[in-house]
């Protein structure tokens, strides 16, 4: 196992050494991120930064790709269509795995992991009695989810219904409509999402936070390696400039505050998925380190 000290000599080495690929492979225009990527700030923003700090590599530029569910964009990740999807960030499955390549750092530091319920607006009584995994089954209640997400397999793993579309669009209609009971969305999604809802029935389950180990990463095309070295040195400069914490605390650390989510009850599930290429990560696996959940400073950023 590898030391602190080496960690960060690896570090060091990734962001300090000259770049093997810097100013091959033709980059010479926009480079186009899946649109639900891009239409989300914390994943535009670290995509921007990765590359704003790789100008050695090429065009800093990124634009949305076409409107497409996660199953498409994963199919042109894996035939190559650059000019579609060059970067899609979701969550580790290991087929993803094998069939495409993963920029070996993951996002967020593991905690899209930690779930959180939308529920109509109403309903909070009928989650305020739940305790357990158990609880939650025999109340009856459903959870909604994306077909292809890997969060459905978890789910459906540990014994919960799971109501399914193949379009993150349709889910906020279909909990409105009663089609289920509870959409399961990241501590540093759930606010985002709401803010860009257009309805007013739905908000935040006070109570419960989901848990279960379930890393996501950038992935490109399996033959990209210029676009995974550039992704991975521009993370890397990012955390040692300071610039990743930041990232972390204005999208992770503040949500985690404002949901109250160590004063909620835990609800931890196995992910039995990781097993057998579940974790592309080469590298230490940074830890959710306990300073970056501290209340922010008074006057910081």
């Amino acid at each position: 196992m590898l030391t602190t000290r080496k960690s960060v000599a690896i570090l060091l080495l990734l962001a300090l050494a000259p770049p093997l690929l810097a100013g091959t492979d033709g980059d010479d225009g926009p480079i186009t991120l899946w649109k639900r990527n891009h239409e989300s700030p914390a994943i535009r923003e670290l995509v921007t930064m990765a590359l704003a700090k790789t100008p050695d590599y090429g065009p800093t530029e990124i634009r949305a790709s076409m409107p497409m569910a996660q199953a498409r964009a994963t199919r042109h990740l894996r035939a190559g269509h650059r000019n579609r999807v060059r970067i899609a960030n979701v969550a580790s499955s290991p087929e993803r795995n094998r069939e495409l390549r993963p920029v070996p750092i993951p996002i967020a530091q593991g905690m899209l992991g930690f779930r959180i319920c939308i529920i109509r607006k109403g309903d909070q009584a009928r989650f305020d009695r739940i305790f357990s995994a158990d609880d939650f089954q025999q109340q009856g209640l459903t959870i909604g989810q994306g077909t292809h997400w890997p969060d459905t397999r978890i789910l459906r793993q540990s014994g919960f219904e799971v109501v399914t579309s193949p379009r993150f669009s349709n889910l906020l209609t279909m909990l409105e409509r009663d089609r289920f009971d509870c959409f399961l969305r990241g501590v540093g999604e759930i606010l985002i999402d709401l803010q860009q809802y257009q309805g007013d029935r739905l908000t935040i389950e006070d109570g419960l936070v989901f848990t279960y180990r379930m890393p996501s990463y950038l992935f490109v095309a399996p033959d990209d390696e210029h676009m995974a070295e550039r992704l991975t040195v521009g993370l890397h400069r990012a955390m040692l400039s300071g610039d990743y914490e930041e990232w972390f605390s204005t999208y992770f650390r503040r949500p985690i505050q404002k949901l109250d989510v160590m004063d909620r009850v835990f609800i931890p599930l196995p992910n039995p998925f990781l097993k057998n290429g579940g974790s592309p990560v080469q590298l230490p696996l940074l830890p959710i380190r306990p300073d970056l959940l501290l209340p922010v400073p008074e006057g910081s950023r």
